[in-house]
């Protein structure tokens, strides 16, 4: 199956996996920038349609990656959180270009996620230590009964092998009760998740007005700032 299209945060362009982490590569990758860092994508370990690029600049430490990967993907009820083949301590620049290591959220109903360290980058100061770059597209999951929008996953049905998804109408009358929103995650339908936290859902209008603000900005100086705002 290929990989799900995804989003960029900066312009709002929509490419693939590949073409979007070329396209921040070329197009916003800021030589000039104040903030050298290091572009990381992360994926969901075993369904790696669940993807993100991200920069972080090299004097912060993973502890940055493990606050930001809790509010975007993760945090449901405090649970524990470890890297392995690196330690939450390590500096970003510490990480070879290529380096690849995972982190574990929940050391019960564990959400695993695959880190790879793509590139060297520079960028404006921006107002967040991680800055989201480009996010898969939501899956756009349907209803198992009548084939409309799904809102919620069943928690025992995702385990059987078939569509465990629900619009609200259809899951009333569903067998089982432990149901959860579907969320653009990796961790969507363990434990509590809800996705509550995650206020980066893709604003197109957003994007559009920023890039129009950066377009203006090109005329005047030769250096295109990225935007510092991440939602």
């Amino acid at each position: 199956m290929a990989a799900s299209p995804g989003n960029c945060y900066v312009c709002g362009a929509t490419l693939g996996k590949v073409a979007l982490k070329n396209h921040i590569l070329k197009v916003h990758n800021n030589p000039a920038g104040e903030q050298e860092c290091r572009l990381l994508k992360v994926e969901g370990a075993y369904d790696r349609n669940f993807w993100l690029l991200i920069d972080v600049p090299i004097d912060k430490t993973l502890n940055a990656v493990d606050a930001f990967l809790r509010k975007i993907w993760l945090e449901c009820c405090g649970h524990l959180s470890a890297f392995r083949g690196a330690g939450k301590s390590t500096k970003i620049g510490a990480l070879p270009i290529g380096a690849m290591f995972t982190h574990e959220y929940d050391f019960g109903s564990t959400t695993e996620c695959l880190i790879t360290v793509v590139a060297e980058t520079r960028r404006p100061k921006q107002r967040e230590v991680v800055r989201l770059l480009a996010r898969n597209v939501p899956s756009g999951d349907v209803c198992a009964v009548c084939g409309k929008d799904a809102d919620v996953i069943c928690c025992e049905c995702m385990w059987d092998g078939g569509n465990p998804c629900y619009c609200e109408a259809c899951v009333e009358g569903h067998e089982h009760d432990i149901t959860l929103p579907l969320t653009n995650s990796p961790r969507c339908g363990e434990c509590g998740y809800d996705g509550a936290l995650d206020v980066y859902a893709f604003d197109s209008t957003k994007r559009q007005r920023h890039s129009l603000i950066e377009n203006a900005e090109i005329k005047e100086t030769p250096i295109s700032p990225c935007p510092a705002s991440q939602t």
